[in-house]
């Protein structure tokens, strides 16, 4: 089709990776697995990977990938006239009958009006007669209103043989609709008004048969769901470039802040026996000499010694790296670090989130500081050299105390251990589904008030590397997060500005968003001070 030579990183066009999967379109069902932004972030998406091997494991079903291509192909795509297309066969996007996209970062969503464009699909729902555009890994579907035609919530892996059987049972696309709108955790946003009134949402049906309550669906099972086991081995080195090897969804804890926890609840666990067939099986069918146990507390798997103890020949004797993320400080860390640390070399990560532990207490986040300490320099010894360490601010009456004390924490951190340290500091976010989706955001004068607070603060050492998160991307994020169907033509203006915005770097500039967001009349306020009785997104059940 094209020279991919000619393009930055051609990897990321070619398609034909180890254990990729072609199959004809001929008398299928075809599918396009797309990720909203570029192949090597997108690959490393484990959800991405589940639905590319589980959807093809039917056999009327052809499903391919797709992801947002460098600045330089999507500018030889215009010129050219051509559509976007599918890594496997080339297929472009508007010839699919199905589109998939993964929602599960809200600074993708320009991208993923982009994708739709370039692949000559048309952007909002209610223009497209035939292909059906699917939205997942999205917590609020609301901002996504306008140009999703149905959205699936919860575990996908949970109700495929759902989408399946609508699939099969009806070709066209308004009976599919009509179908999948009546069947558990999928939401069709146009057989539904949503209206605000009176400080309160309120979701009507239009679709007299559509679910009255939607519906998050949940794996109950871990060790019998689907995992691709014939691992996409990619030509090019991916951004985290490690298989994750899941073993627990959900979490124990319950930190105030926290998105995930609600959203994945129930807590799961898969069994050691299967996490352990699994990394055997996929380094035989794949070569990956890099893994991760992947959780969202890691440590609070209830068999994290045992599992680290039944994976450890097996590693050892292939030479294969773990990277243990999500970690917890406690009294597990340094047995599980000083086995680990015999083989390979690697960091620790660790989120404290608040300095002081009165906030700490109050966000939830029960965690044992000192044994970091304790830990040191029995780690360091073996060969532990840097370490992660993630802050937050923000957070509900927080005092200036509490922002000075993220700098003495890392004066301790630096004193009482020889590592480099990395530190990450983010603007909290009150995200749907969190305890704490009801509190507001800090305005962009006080955060960035807070954000010099805590810099005066910080030392000055060359084992030290700090960074903040952009507080106008959060507070970004934190709208679109938090918005409702008003949205819509936000995107669409933005879409439009979208070439212009990059060239002068201000595509996730506040003041550019503030200006199309006051001329479309959206008080975006509402979205961040968290005033309304209840919000966009409390008509989805099931949260946990």
């Amino acid at each position: 089709m094209f020279n991919f030579s000619k393009f930055q990183k051609p990897q990321r066009y070619i398609g034909n990776e180890l254990n990729v999967i072609k199959k004809d379109h001929y008398k299928k069902t075809s599918f396009c697995l797309c990720y909203p932004n570029l192949y090597e972030i997108g690959m490393d998406n484990l959800g991405l990977r589940i639905i590319y091997g589980l959807l093809n494991s039917y056999p009327d079903i052809v499903c391919e990938r797709c992801f947002l291509p460098g600045s330089d192909l999507q500018e030889f795509l215009e010129k050219k006239h051509q559509p976007l297309f599918s890594l496997e066969t080339k297929t472009p996007l508007l010839d699919f009958d199905l589109i998939g996209f993964n929602f599960g970062y809200e600074l993708n969503y320009l991208n993923f009006l982009q994708m739709l464009e370039s692949g000559g699909v048309c952007l909002k729902s209610k223009n497209r007669k035939k292909i059906i555009v699917l939205g997942g890994g999205v917590a609020n579907p609301e901002p996504l209103a306008d140009f999703v035609d149905v959205f699936c919530l919860g575990d996908f892996e949970a109700v495929s043989n759902k989408l399946v059987e609508v699939l099969r049972k009806h070709k066209d696309k308004a009976s599919r609709l009509k179908e999948l709108s009546q069947r558990e955790s999928f939401y069709v946003p146009q057989f539904y008004d949503l209206s605000f009134s009176k400080n309160y949402y309120q979701l009507e049906k239009k679709y007299r048969k559509a679910n009255p309550i939607i519906k998050q669906s949940k794996v109950k099972n871990l060790d019998k769901s689907f995992f691709p086991l014939n691992w996409i081995t990619p030509h090019t080195k991916l951004t985290q470039d490690r298989v994750p090897i899941e073993i627990a969804r959900g979490c124990p804890n319950n930190c105030n802040f926290c998105q995930a926890r609600n959203i994945y609840y129930p807590y799961r666990e898969k069994k050691v026996k299967t996490i352990l067939n699994t990394i055997k099986t996929v380094y035989k069918n794949s070569g990956y000499e890099r893994f991760s146990l992947l959780s969202l507390s890691t440590s609070n798997y209830s068999q994290i010694k045992k599992l680290i103890n039944a994976i450890f020949p097996f590693i050892k004797e292939n030479k294969i790296s773990i990277n243990l993320p999500s970690l917890r400080i406690g009294d597990e860390i340094e047995p599980l670090y000083k086995k680990l640390l015999t083989i390979q070399k690697t960091s620790l990560t660790v989120a404290i989130e608040a300095g002081r532990p009165y906030l700490r207490k109050k966000i939830n986040k029960n965690i044992a500081v000192d044994k970091l300490f304790d830990s040191a320099a029995s780690l360091h010894s073996l060969g532990l050299r840097m370490i992660k360490v993630y802050f937050m601010y923000g957070f509900p009456k927080e005092e200036k105390k509490d922002l000075l004390a993220i700098g003495n924490l890392i004066k301790n951190l630096l004193k009482k251990t020889p590592f480099k340290i990395n530190i990450s500091i983010n603007l909290f976010i009150p995200k749907p589904f969190s305890p704490w989706e009801n509190k507001p955001l800090l305005g962009p004068a006080k955060a960035k008030n807070n954000k010099k607070i805590i810099l005066t603060n910080i030392p000055r050492s060359k084992r030290l590397k700090i960074s903040f998160s952009n507080i106008d991307t959060s507070l970004i994020e934190a709208i679109i997060s938090r918005g409702d169907r008003n949205l819509g033509p936000v995107f669409v203006q933005l879409h439009k500005r979208r070439k212009e915005l990059i060239e002068k770097n201000l595509l996730f500039s506040w003041p550019a968003w503030k200006d199309i967001l006051e001329k479309k009349g959206i008080n975006w306020q509402r979205y961040i001070k968290s005033e309304t009785k209840n919000f966009p997104w409390s008509f989805i059940k099931d949260k946990g």
